[in-house]
């Protein structure tokens, strides 16, 4: 039976904003709309058919890169005919991110008509790489952006901010693209505020700017967000507005502390939403709370060592993008860790898979002396018990050492710090030090999030079989994530 949300009254300001957004995606060659219209009436279509959709494009897609891609035709990826259920993605060897960054020019369609779309993650790393998409690949990611925002009540023309990093314009062409962007921004009702440019001193401003511009919804990293709501609240900035309605969280994993902390001070409720640059939109939320596969343009598999991730266990996202032709991504080991178990039909009606929930990435989890996998809430709930939410960092070296960073304030005397470092020795087990250390300030990642945990010695992932290495510095041989 089908379930949605309630949608707003398509009042003419709504539609003139809808034919501005038409007018500028025809502009760009991307057929957005189409698109949004298409994936509303495919979203509840029965499973089965939506595998046989998925068995059609993988089919067309491994004709594609062999055919077009060079780093595919060396590969020598199986024949069409092979794929007779996209179960049969099996027999494809998997793609690393390390084998991404260096095969990315090899793996583009090599004549390819038209310009290549050159973007570069922003990643929970460091370690930005160049990718490539074109025109269709964008439509589709903002076709089904769209439709999950419309599970949620929203349609295009409902005021938007997004709070997150961007790329600062490095010569003329790209300062008249930023300058055009604005410009559009303003029409369609969108606000963009670069996270990276909100200084403790621009708080205020901030939340001024928020309030000026009364957003129905915003689309933020959870932690910039957090850190945010905690300055402005010390600041006594107001921050509540009965204008937000929902507040969509993506780029990192949202912990419970965050949720609660945004929720409560903003009177909106979370959704998260999960994607990749490189990659695309994967899946959302629904109005149920499942998390849904976008099953039109991804096939999607948890894996460990090589295999399905069996039930309670867990296991990796691995990606294949059906409708990304520019660069092709088959069987992408995406370092995104869930819990794996068996989903059965969701409340909401709709055919789309259902995947759990993602937990962190794969260096999110620390190592124990045993080889236990250790979940990044697990760590969270731990030092919370002693020191405040989001005041800590913590690295994990390849030899399992642990290094805590804490904010060093009244609370966290010396006292607190001495119990974090015991909780934390009693959680990792004999054989690993740890040491604590107070600092001034976190630090944040060159692209704008901050990493609470960071391990060494997980990196590497689970989707891999054990004997085959990725290419990174490490490659772990004990493995017991239970």
């Amino acid at each position: 039976m089908r379930q949605g949300h309630s949608l707003p009254p398509l009042t003419g300001r709504r539609i003139a904003v809808r034919a501005l957004i038409g007018l500028h995606e025809a502009l760009l060659g991307r057929r957005t709309l189409s698109l949004a219209r298409q994936l509303e009436q495919t979203q509840w279509l029965p499973e089965r058919a939506l595998r046989a959709m998925q068995l059609e494009k993988l089919r067309a897609l491994i004709s594609h890169a062999s055919t077009h891609c060079p780093y595919y035709r060396a590969l020598s990826l199986p024949m069409v005919d092979c794929f007779r259920t996209v179960n049969d993605l099996l027999h494809v060897p998997l793609l690393t991110r390390a084998e991404l960054r260096r095969n990315a020019a090899e793996m583009r369609w090599a004549r390819m008509p038209g310009r290549f779309l050159t973007d570069h993650t922003h990643g929970t790393s460091d370690e930005s790489f160049a990718f490539y998409c074109d025109r269709s690949r964008q439509a589709w990611d903002k076709a089904l952006r769209l439709r999950g925002h419309r599970w949620h009540g929203f349609e295009p023309g409902d005021r938007e901010l997004h709070l997150w990093p961007i790329d600062p314009p490095r010569n003329r062409s790209a300062r008249l693209r930023q300058w055009l962007r604005h410009r559009r921004d303003a029409l369609v009702a969108e606000m963009q505020i670069d996270s990276l440019q909100v200084t403790k001193e621009d708080v205020r401003e901030f939340w001024r700017r928020w309030a000026e511009f009364a957003p129905t919804r915003v689309t933020a990293y959870p932690s910039a967000l957090a850190e945010m709501i905690l300055e402005g609240h010390r600041l006594g900035c107001q921050m509540a507005s009965t204008s937000v309605r929902r507040i969509f969280l993506t780029g990192e994993v949202t912990f419970d502390w965050q949720r609660r902390l945004i929720e409560d001070l903003l009177q909106a409720e979370v959704t998260e939403s999960y994607g990749l640059q490189e990659a695309g939109a994967i899946a959302f939320c629904c109005e149920a709370g499942s998390w849904h596969t976008s099953d039109e343009a991804f096939v999607v598999e948890i894996l460990r060592d090589g295999h399905p991730a069996a039930s309670g266990e867990w296991g990796e996202l691995v990606v294949t993008c059906l409708e990304s032709r520019a660069m092709p991504l088959v069987r992408y080991c995406t370092g995104d860790i869930v819990r794996a178990q068996h989903l059965g039909g969701c409340d909401c009606g709709r055919g789309l898979a259902r995947i759990p929930p993602i937990v962190g990435r794969s260096s999110d989890f620390l190592e124990s002396a045993d080889g236990r996998w250790i979940p990044p809430a697990e760590v969270v709930a731990t030092l919370g018990a002693v020191l405040d939410d989001g005041a800590w960092q913590l690295r994990q070296t390849d030899e399992g050492d642990v290094t805590l960073d804490v904010i060093a304030d009244g609370r966290h005397h010396r006292v607190a710090r001495e119990q974090a470092r015991l909780l934390l020795q009693r959680l990792l087990g004999r054989g690993m030090a740890c040491t604590v250390r107070p600092v001034s300030a976190l630090r944040r990642t060159s692209f704008g999030k901050r990493r609470y945990i960071e391990s060494l010695r997980t990196r590497r992932g689970l989707a891999l079989p054990r004997e085959i290495d990725d290419g990174s510095e490490r490659c772990p041989t004990a493995r017991n994530p239970t």
